[in-house]
């Protein structure tokens, strides 16, 4: 098969495989490594990993592809939803195995360990389906993996599904988090959907402030944050 020919049949795949180009050119084994390494020799395709390869420069077509099952989250979600201002230079992904951060070209892939592997979604990105977070889920692994409170309340927005975010808090069944997202949405708009308090220990409220402040005894938070958006 023909070098020009092979590479347009890559395009159309995220990440591909020894095993996927043994297929396409139905040849060995030693074959296929000799190709693979001349082909990345010459610049014509990016090793992501061992045994692991693509053609595209944007890493996010295939970042949700390094590791099955996986989705983006965190800042890539809020940054794809627009839900931040910010422009991270890393790929967060959630996985349910640790991994390894890798490092490709200038872009660190971040992987985050979680057992919550629920509330992401095939997304059509530059011609690809990639697996990425709900917004609401991208707040919920936000509060988990304590994203500054400041963010993620200007994340929590017009758009959000605020009883699909609760049911989501719900079934994460972390206490201390339903705590803090109940008590903002109450504040945000008067209802709390169901969420309450499930112990009697006092929290703060932004995780990464000072424990002083004020106490709210329903929600036992330490109101240490005013859950403003920035203006």
């Amino acid at each position: 098969m023909k070098t020009i020919r092979l590479l347009k049949m890559l395009e159309r795949m995220p990440l591909f495989t020894e095993n996927d180009i043994s297929k396409i050119t139905n040849k060995s084994q030693e074959y296929v490594r000799t190709l693979l390494y001349r082909l990345h020799k010459k610049g014509l395709i990016r090793r992501i990993e061992k045994g692991k390869y693509t053609v595209h420069e944007d890493e996010i077509i295939f970042a949700s592809y390094i590791a099955k099952p996986s989705y983006l989250s965190l800042w890539t979600a809020f940054r794809h939803y627009n839900m931040t201002q910010q422009q991270p230079f890393s790929l967060f992904v959630m996985v349910p195995v640790a991994r390894k951060a890798i490092k490709i070209s200038n872009t660190e892939i971040l992987f985050s360990k979680t057992v919550h592997m629920f509330g992401y979604k095939k997304e059509k990105y530059s011609d690809f389906n990639i697996f990425m977070a709900e917004r609401e889920k991208a707040i919920i692994d936000a509060m988990l993996f304590r994203l500054p409170l400041q963010d993620i309340l200007e994340a929590i927005n017009e758009e959000t599904d605020y009883e699909k975010l609760a049911s989501y808090a719900k079934r994460v069944a972390n206490i201390s988090l339903i705590k803090r997202l109940g008590y903002i949405l109450k504040m945000r708009t008067g209802k709390s959907y169901g969420l309450k308090a499930m112990d009697n220990n006092y929290i703060p409220l932004d995780y990464l402030g000072k424990k002083k402040g004020k106490k709210d005894s329903y929600w036992k938070l330490i109101i240490n944050h005013d859950n403003k958006e920035r203006t």
